[in-house]
């Protein structure tokens, strides 16, 4: 799904920028339109149209998913579904198929008229976005083949380690760490052979948010150490801390990640202690992390006003390691979608670090940050 250049590493700040996924909404009925539109606009920016041949016409870079309905008519004598497949832009988008079920008929063509999933009527937004990610970040997954080795290594092996800490974590069962520090020692690798670049657009398409935040995390910190001077146990910590320090977040409870409204008092409250108190102490507890983990995982939501949490701590009492996880997180934050917010492009968020968070973060990190996003590759 993700297209790759043939000019080499993709470079420059915009290699940083993780936007939302467009999905294509194809049905008759304009309400029909309206309802699926409001139901995945929590995780992707949604265009629609009437019939396959406005949809043809009108999108120029493939979307994560097209969602179709049952009754859009054929494109001529050419079945819609059909002529989706054979049209350049969306040959290899995944096709979900909402409502009642219809079998295609026999011949040659038929495969071309099966829809890749069938969704029946009523769904939920949970269910509708859960399908589409999936398909979609198997055809993610499968442009990774493409990559050269090293980034491509850093996304499959983490991929896979994410998802069995997820798993762990909710059956609350230990975790080896040197499984996260194997996973990461690709995306070191990739940092020192100038290769980043291929992790973050491996990343551009796919749909888990945690493990698209995470994984962005671990390679800018890389980098930044990297860029700065730091030896080979200081990028460790700050990769494997990068990928591991938000992952309390899997466990938060259904609806939470993707609430369109700001969170209630109560709802923060469980957000932080989830994602970090709760981090830190199944790090402690169900872990042979190094201590320096566990502190970067502690203390990345700290500010050097005493604003931050879950200690309030202030300037010195911060450690150098966090106040840099402090910057990437909210870098990384800014420019990925959020369910109530789009994202910003790099340069945005730097300037709302640099205006807004003045007092919070440490500049000099901030301005040699800067200095790195902004270095050829």
């Amino acid at each position: 799904m993700t297209r790759h250049s043939s000019k080499g590493n993709p470079s420059g700040p915009d290699a940083y920028f993780s936007p939302g996924q467009m999905l294509v909404v194809i049905d008759q009925n304009p309400r029909m339109r309206d309802e699926l539109a409001r139901l995945a606009a929590c995780s992707f920016r949604v265009t629609d149209f009437p019939d396959v041949d406005a949809a043809v016409a009108r999108v120029t870079k493939e979307p994560a998913a097209i969602l179709i309905g049952a009754g859009v008519p054929a494109s001529g004598r050419t079945p819609p579904i059909e002529r989706l497949r054979k049209h350049p832009t969306f040959g290899r988008t995944p096709v979900i198929r909402v409502g009642h079920a219809r079998p295609a008929t026999g011949g040659a063509a038929a495969a071309d008229r099966v829809p890749d999933a069938e969704l029946a009527l009523p769904v939920t937004s949970h269910d509708l976005i859960r399908r589409i990610c999936d398909l979609a970040n198997k055809a993610v997954e499968g442009e990774w083949d493409k990559l050269p080795k090293g980034p491509r290594a850093a996304l499959s092996q983490t991929l896979a380690v994410f998802s069995g800490i997820r798993d762990l974590v909710g059956k609350g069962k230990p975790i080896q760490f040197k499984t996260v520090s194997d996973a990461c020692a690709p995306v070191l690798d990739s940092v020192r052979q100038s290769g980043h670049g291929y992790i973050f657009e491996g990343l551009r398409s796919h749909n888990d948010i945690w493990y698209v935040h995470s994984l962005r995390v671990a390679t800018l910190l890389a980098l930044f150490g990297h860029r700065i001077g730091l030896d080979d146990e200081s990028l460790m910590t700050l990769a494997s801390a990068g990928f591991v320090h938000d992952f309390g977040k899997t466990n938060y409870p259904e609806g939470l990640s993707s609430k369109m409204d700001a969170l209630t008092p109560e709802e923060k409250a469980v957000a932080h202690n989830g994602h970090v108190l709760g981090t830190a102490d199944y790090l402690r507890q169900h872990s042979d992390a190094p201590r320096a983990v566990v502190m970067v995982a502690e203390q990345h939501h700290e500010r050097l006003d005493g604003s931050g949490y879950p200690k309030g701590l202030k300037n010195g009492d911060i450690n150098d390691l966090a106040r840099m996880a402090a910057i990437v997180d909210v870098f990384a934050a800014l420019t990925e979608r959020r369910s109530y917010r789009a994202a910003m492009t790099p340069m945005q968020a730097l300037e709302v670090m640099e205006e807004l968070l003045r007092d919070k973060l440490d500049m000099r990190l901030v301005r040699l940050f800067r200095e790195m996003l902004l270095q050829a590759v």
